[in-house]
Formats: structure tokens, sequence, C-alpha cells
């Protein structure tokens, strides 16, 4: 598995890639993994920066959620078709085009991370390999 992983141990690299984060996308990756351990227990996860613009919280290839939280920008884009997301979902208003994967999501602040439960945790599906 290529990116960085955050375990119950803490941060390991899995590769030489930077992970670049900030402590808040920390909090919001430590925040769902934590979820998804505890409703989907054996199913890896782990967090990689695939991308410069955002992180990944990805179980084997999936990608099935993307984040970025910085003092310019705080959001949380969720793999629409597992989730089961619906297009008057009002949390993913930020999302203009509705026909891709990903659902993009803004975020005030870090109190609002539990709204995306259980989209997140329906989301993430092992895909060992493409």
């Amino acid at each position: 598995m290529n990116g960085i992983s955050i375990g119950i141990d803490g941060v390991r690299s899995q590769f030489d890639k930077e992970l670049n984060a900030t402590p808040e996308e920390l909090q919001v990756a430590q925040h769902f993994i934590e979820i998804i351990r505890n409703r989907k227990p054996g199913v890896p996860v782990a967090l990689e920066r695939r991308a410069d613009n955002y992180l990944s919280l990805c179980s084997g290839v999936n990608d099935f959620m993307r984040l970025k939280y910085t003092d310019r920008a705080r959001w949380v884009s969720i793999d629409a078709e597992p989730a089961g997301l619906s297009a008057d979902d009002p949390r993913f208003a930020a999302q203009k085009n509705k026909n891709q994967r990903h659902w993009k999501a803004s975020l005030r602040d870090l109190s609002e991370l539990a709204g995306f439960d259980d989209a997140v945790v329906a989301a993430c599906q092992y895909i060992e390999s493409y």
C-alpha cells in the first residue's frame, strides 16, 4: 500500500512521500478512521497524499474520501454512489456537478464531522486492485 497510514500506534510512512498535513487535517482523518474501525472492524484504512491539493482516506486502492482543512479551504468529498448520497442532500450544496464520483461538502469547523459519519462509513469499501 502506498502513502501514509494512521494507525492506533500513530503515523507511519509507507513510502517516501511527505504527508504535509495540517494538525486539523490529521484530526479529520483520525475522526473518520476511528468511526470506520468501530463500525467495520478489519477493513484497512490509510491516509495518503495522492494529489498536491488534498489528502485521501483509502481502503486498498479505493480513495473513498478526500479532505482539505486549512485556513483557506475546509472541505471533505465523499464517493457518492456507495455512500448512497442524494442529489438534493443539503450537505453537498457546494458540489455543482453531481455526475462526478466525489461530492464536496464545505465545513465551517471540526464540530460538523459527525454529520458525515454514516456517508463515510458507507463509502469505505475495500478494493484490492483495479
